[in-house]
């Protein structure tokens, strides 16, 4: 069976896609408008989406670590590429990668979309895993070059809960990306992979 790690590690790819952040933060909701008010059409796509494309497009070789939920941990080797689709609307990520190595080797694709609400200020983003996993999640964005975010995930082992950990403060060493994820509704988070990711 895959491990969860596989399922969801690429959150913080597409986090490097530097989205995600506290899905049910119902206090960032904006009052729906009054009856009868007018809701204009948007002109196009937010600047936010085109300036990420500025720091994305392009391919990303990652390197790290990848660990199961019993703690044990195995090379991990992936390669991501970027590009801003859909008329500009949404930042698409597309992720392969392997981990372990030789004939206990696994497999991992996910695609990934990004986009953002100028209304709530919030990044919003939705991923699909080729084992049945999916992702949900939200963000305020990137502080300092850091940023520290959450997803909510589903697949055939469950439901469960993500947390992300980027920094991007030194990209001559690469973006740091760490992850760890919870099957028990957010009681315990284990850790799940560590990467470097380079352009």
């Amino acid at each position: 069976m895959k491990k969860l790690s596989q399922m969801v590690f690429a959150v913080a790819m597409c986090g490097a896609g530097l989205v995600y952040a506290g899905p049910g933060d119902t206090k960032a909701q904006p009052a729906p408008p009054p009856t009868g008010a007018k809701m204009d059409m948007p002109k196009g796509p937010p600047q936010e989406i085109a300036d990420m494309a500025k720091a994305m497009d392009g391919t990303w070789k990652c390197t790290g670590t990848d660990m199961g939920m019993d703690g044990t941990s195995m090379k991990f080797a992936a390669t991501m590429t970027s590009k801003t689709d859909l008329d500009g609307w949404w930042q698409h990520d597309s992720l392969t990668g392997t981990s372990g190595e030789g004939k206990t080797a696994m497999k991992f694709k996910m695609e990934s979309y990004t986009t953002f609400d100028p209304g709530m200020k919030k990044w919003h983003s939705v991923s699909v895993m080729n084992d049945g996993g999916q992702m949900v999640g939200q963000s305020d964005g990137m502080k300092d070059m850091k940023m520290d975010s959450t997803a909510d995930t589903w697949s055939p082992m469950g439901q469960g809960m993500f947390k992300d950990h980027i920094d991007a403060s030194d990209m001559k060493k690469g973006v740091h990306m760490w992850g760890e994820a919870s099957m028990d509704k957010g009681k315990t988070f284990k850790p799940v992979y560590d990467m470097m990711c380079k352009k």
